[in-house]
C-alpha cells in the first residue's frame, strides 16, 4: 500500500507560509495522476474508505494499492471555508502542505469527472464536496473534454438542481468548452446560502466521456478580516 498524506497550511500575503488550517469541514478529492475516475482509497488497516475523504483538522492521510498507476496522485481540495486547490502529479510517502491563500476571493474550483464512477445511467453523481455558504459562483464556468463521448452531454449543478451550474455541454469533441452563458446560475444558483454539495451528470447512453470541470465563483464572507492592520 501506498501512503499519502497532506495538510492545509495558510499561505497568507507575503513571501512566507504561515501556521497549517485546522478548522472544521472539508474535502478531498484524489485520482492517479492524469486521470479523472477516482482511485481506491483505504485506511491504515487496508478498509475501504470513502473517496472523496472527509478531511479533519484540515488534514487527510489515506492509503491506496501499491500500482504503477498510484505512484502519482492528483488531488483536489474544497476547505470547510469554501476555498480550493489543486495538487498534481504528487507521490506517497511524505506530508504534502497544501497552501490555502485565504486572502484571495476570485477562486476556481477544479474536479474531474469520468463516466467510471457513474452508477446509474444519466442519473446525477453527488461528488460528496459540499459547496458552503458564502460562495457566489460566476459566469463562464467551462468544461476540458479529456475522453470525448459522440454525442453525449454533461451538467454540472446541485443536488436538487443537476443542471444549475453547467448544462448540456457537448463531449463529442475535446478540449475547453465553455458554458453558453452563464444563464443558468444567473437564474437559479448565484449565492450558495445553505451547504449543499455538488453534482455532475453524464447524459443517457454515455459510456467514454471523461473531463474536468472548472467553476469560477467569489468568496462573499463577513466577520473578522484575515489580516489586519493596527
Amino acid at each position: 500500500m501506498l501512503r499519502y498524506k497532506i495538510q492545509l497550511q495558510d499561505r497568507p500575503l507575503g513571501a512566507f507560509a504561515g501556521p497549517a488550517i485546522i478548522g472544521s469541514g472539508g474535502t478531498l478529492h484524489a485520482y492517479p495522476a492524469g486521470t479523472q475516475a477516482r482511485v481506491a482509497m483505504y485506511d491504515k488497516d487496508g478498509t475501504a474508505i470513502t473517496n472523496p475523504f472527509s478531511l479533519v483538522r484540515g488534514s487527510a492521510e489515506f492509503y491506496v494499492a501499491n500500482t504503477a498507476a498510484n505512484e502519482a496522485l492528483d488531488i483536489f481540495v474544497m476547505t470547510g471555508e469554501g476555498y480550493s486547490a489543486q495538487l498534481w502529479s504528487v507521490g506517497p510517502d511524505e506530508v504534502h502542505e497544501v497552501p490555502i491563500d485565504r486572502s484571495a476571493s476570485h477562486q476556481m474550483l477544479v474536479l474531474p469527472f469520468s463516466i467510471a464512477d457513474v452508477v446509474t445511467d444519466a442519473v446525477a453523481v453527488n461528488t460528496g464536496l459540499t459547496l458552503v455558504v458564502g460562495q457566489v459562483f460566476q459566469p463562464w464556468p467551462h468544461m476540458k473534454v479529456v475522453t470525448t463521448d459522440a454525442g453525449i452531454t454533461a451538467d454540472a449543478g446541485i443536488v436538487g438542481t443537476t443542471t444549475g451550474l453547467i448544462s448540456a455541454l457537448l463531449l463529442t469533441s475535446g478540449g475547453l468548452v465553455k458554458d453558453a452563458d452563464g444563464s443558468l446560475i444567473t437564474a437559479i444558483v448565484t449565492y450558495i446560502a445553505t451547504a449543499v454539495n455538488l453534482t455532475w451528470t453524464i447524459s443517457t447512453g454515455g459510456d467514454t466521456g471523461t473531463g474536468y470541470i472548472f467553476l469560477p465563483y467569489m468568496m462573499m464572507r463577513t466577520g473578522a478580516p484575515i489580516i489586519t492592520q493596527a
